[in-house]
């Protein structure tokens, strides 16, 4: 479900109808999150990571409504809630999408994703389910660490987030505690935002990327 902005009393009208204009309106933005509390204790409970993760990331993104909006026409929808469409890897090397409902407990998430994943694996052709504007791009690349990126787009009015992350690393650190030096680990994850800046500022991803270190922080294992 969605609802259509009043465009006569969007505080941002200037800024979309400024930017939508461009030949390449789009933003992109690298953080390297901190994970350190967050794997240690996804491990000791033996829980999925990039299940896990993406879940923290599709509902730190809902949590921003500027990430539900899509341009449409001349104006902007806004939805109710956005499920993140993923890729699914196949002994190919190739992939299909799948999209699971991260509106729900997390146990019930995973137990989801475990009959939509098995689903994409025998699908015969690359597909998403339901209506793609309406859903998040999520992907990860576990094989490398990188400081920056950028996504394919279709043209300049496509405002479908893009949210990838990659391999996560951890590093040993010198830290003083108590007057004395302490040597410490911090374990990070490089997480990159792609969005449309008609529809998205600055100020709302950095909101996201505050929402996502919340959702870690919070997120039970049981």
């Amino acid at each position: 479900m969605y609802k259509n902005i009043d465009m006569t009393t969007y505080p941002r009208k200037e800024h979309f109808d400024h930017f939508r204009n461009m030949e390449y309106p789009f933003v992109t933005m690298t953080v390297q999150v901190d994970i350190s509390d967050w794997i240690k204790r996804l491990k000791e409970a033996k829980y999925p990571l990039f299940l896990c993760f993406q879940y923290a990331v599709a509902r730190a993104a809902n949590s921003v409504p500027e990430f539900r909006q899509r341009i449409e026409g001349d104006g902007i929808i806004e939805y109710d809630y956005c499920n993140p469409s993923y890729t699914v890897a196949l002994p190919d090397e190739t992939y299909r999408y799948c999209m699971v409902n991260t509106n729900q407990p997390l146990n019930d998430y995973l137990a989801e994703a475990k009959i939509k994943q098995e689903k994409a694996l025998n699908a015969e052709h690359l597909e998403e389910e339901g209506e793609a504007r309406s859903h998040l791009f999520t992907s990860c690349v576990p094989w490398q660490d990188f400081t920056g990126g950028t996504m394919p787009y279709p043209d300049s009015k496509f405002s479908i987030p893009n949210v990838v992350w990659g391999k996560y690393k951890t590093e040993k650190y010198l830290a003083l505690e108590d007057g004395k030096v302490t040597e410490k680990e911090k374990t990070t994850i490089p997480v990159v935002v792609f969005v449309n800046h008609a529809l998205i500022d600055g100020l709302h991803i950095s909101k996201f990327y505050a929402n996502l270190d919340a959702e870690l922080s919070g997120m039970q294992f049981k």
